[in-house]
C-alpha cells in the first residue's frame, strides 16, 4: 500500500495511462527525509479512498477515477486484502461510464484480475458478481451464463449466497419470474448456521430487497401486498443493522435519514403505486406512522435493547452490569427474523 499512496498522494507528477492525481485530498503529512529513523505513512482507510475516487470522478472525470481505482485494486490484490472487493465494486460502474475505455479492455482487465484472485478467503469470490455486472453491458444473457457456470464450479453455499441472489435479479430482469423465485428460495436456506449477527441481518435484508422486486413485477393484489411486506422487512432489517447500544447514536442518525426522506421507501414510485393499486392511498400517512413506530420504538425492545439504552445520552447514569450488557449485544445471535415477519404481516393485514 505504501507504493500506491506515494504514487497517488505524493508530490510527484506523472504521465500516461496511470498518471498520478495532482490534487490529493488525503493529507499524509510532511515528506520524510533519508535521515528519518522510522518512515510512517498513515494507513489509508478504504472508505476515505472510495470518497477520493468519487472526488476524482467529479473533478477529472470517469477515466481518471478508473485509473485511480485500477491502481488501488492492484495494490489490494498484491496485499491479499479483502478491500479489493469494495474497490472493484466501485470500479466497474465507473468503467461502464468511461467513454475513453473500450468495453473489451475493461473486460480483459477484469478477466486478468480474476485469474490472480487469492484463494485465501472466500470473500474474494464476490468479485465474480461484479464481473457478471460488467458482462451485462454485452448482454444480460452473458451475465446469467457467467454466474450459472460459476455456481457449477462453486456449488451453492453461504459463500456464494450473494451470487445466487444476483442471479435471481438477472433472471427477473429478463422477465423470468419463475426462475428468479427458484433462486431466491434456494438462497434463503443458507441463513441457517450463520452465527455472526450483523452478517446474517445483511444477508436477510438483501434477500427481502430482491423478494420485493420479484413481488412488484407480479400482477395480483397478493403480489403487491407481498411487495409491501418485503419492502417493510428490508426497512426493518436496515435499521436492525444499525442497532447497537454501544453506538446507539448511529441508530438515531439512520432513523433521522428516514424521517428526512434521505433514505427509504416513502415517496418512491413503486411504494406509491402499490398503495394506489391496493386502494390504500388515503391511509398512506397512517401506514407509514405505524411501520415507523414499530421499527423505531418497538423493534429494538424485541431485539433486546431496553428503552433506557435506546434513548441513552452521554452522561446518563448506568451501572457496570448495564455497560457489560451493552458490550455483549453485538455478539448475540440474531434470532428474531420470524418474529419481525409476523409483526410486519400484522401491520399490513396479512
Amino acid at each position: 500500500m505504501l507504493s500506491f499512496l506515494k504514487k497517488w498522494f505524493g508530490n510527484k507528477g506523472g504521465q500516461g495511462r496511470h498518471a498520478a492525481a495532482s490534487d490529493p485530498v488525503l493529507d499524509l503529512g510532511p515528506a520524510a527525509t533519508p535521515n528519518d529513523s522510522a518512515l510512517k505513512i498513515p494507513k489509508a482507510d478504504i472508505h476515505h479512498l472510495m470518497i477520493q475516487a468519487t472526488r476524482i470522478r467529479k473533478t477529472k472525470g470517469y477515466h481518471e477515477a478508473v485509473l485511480f481505482l485500477e491502481d488501488l485494486a492492484e495494490n489490494y490484490l498484491e496485499e491479499r486484502n479483502t478491500a479489493l472487493v469494495t474497490t472493484v465494486n466501485k470500479l466497474v460502474p465507473y468503467m461502464k461510464k468511461d467513454a475513453k475505455l473500450p468495453y473489451t479492455e475493461a473486460r480483459q482487465w477484469m478477466e486478468d484480475l480474476i485469474k490472480r484472485l487469492p484463494g485465501t478467503d472466500s470473500y474474494f469470490l464476490n468479485v465474480h458478481i461484479t464481473m457478471a455486472e460488467l458482462l451485462e453491458m454485452e448482454s444480460p444473457g452473458k451475465a446469467i451464463d457467467y454466474l450459472e457456470k460459476f455456481l457449477q464450479k462453486h456449488p451453492p453455499s453461504a459463500d456464494t449466497y450473494y451470487h445466487i441472489i444476483r442471479l435471481a435479479d438477472f433472471h427477473l430482469g429478463q422477465g423470468d419470474r419463475k426462475k428468479a423465485g427458484e433462486y431466491l428460495t434456494q438462497a434463503r436456506q443458507w441463513w441457517v448456521g450463520v452465527s455472526d449477527r450483523y452478517h446474517l441481518i445483511k444477508m436477510q435484508r438483501r434477500w427481502h430487497h430482491s423478494a420485493a422486486l420479484l413481488a412488484y413485477e407480479g400482477s395480483s393484489s397478493k403480489d403487491i401486498t407481498d411487495f409491501l411486506f418485503h419492502r417493510f422487512m428490508e426497512f426493518a432489517l436496515d435499521m436492525a443493522r444499525a442497532l447497537d447500544p454501544v453506538q446507539i447514536e448511529e441508530f438515531h442518525k439512520r432513523k433521522d435519514q428516514y424521517y428526512k426522506g434521505e433514505r427509504g421507501f416513502a415517496e418512491t414510485i413503486p411504494f406509491e403505486k402499490a398503495l394506489e393499486t391496493l386502494e390504500l392511498s388515503d391511509h398512506r400517512d397512517s401506514l407509514i406512522r405505524h411501520i415507523y413506530g414499530f421499527v423505531f420504538e418497538e423493534m429494538p425492545m424485541i431485539l433486546g435493547v431496553p428503552e433506557k439504552q435506546l434513548h441513552f445520552r452521554p452522561g446518563d447514569p448506568e451501572s457496570l452490569d448495564e455497560v457489560r450488557q451493552k458490550k455483549l449485544f453485538g455478539s448475540r445471535p440474531f434470532t428474531q427474523h420470524e418474529e419481525l415477519e409476523y409483526k410486519i404481516r400484522k401491520i399490513i393485514g396479512l
